[in-house]
């Protein structure tokens, strides 16, 4: 296990204590879970970009421009569409 010195306001300092009073916990044991849960939710919010990215790159695909491929109001039967003209 590391020790790390970190620097914060006393404001923040004071409330940090009295959270981690709250929580039954030592201010360092506080501090190690509030960091942990912090750079899981970064890299879950880092790894949902990716999806997210994807996810984006369809809605451009099928908001892009329309093909009316109906005649008279209704799509080509197989013979229609595969027919060499």
């Amino acid at each position: 296990m590391k020790n790390v010195t970190i620097s914060m306001d006393d404001e923040l300092a004071q409330r940090a204590r009295v959270a981690a009073a709250r929580a039954g916990k030592s201010i360092s044991k506080y501090m190690a879970e509030a960091a942990r849960e912090k750079i899981e939710a970064d890299e879950k919010a880092a790894s949902g970009k990716g999806r997210n990215r994807q996810l984006e790159a369809l809605e451009r695909i099928f908001a892009g421009p329309k093909w009316d491929v109906t005649e008279n109001g209704r799509m080509p039967t197989a013979e229609e569409r595969n027919a060499r003209r």
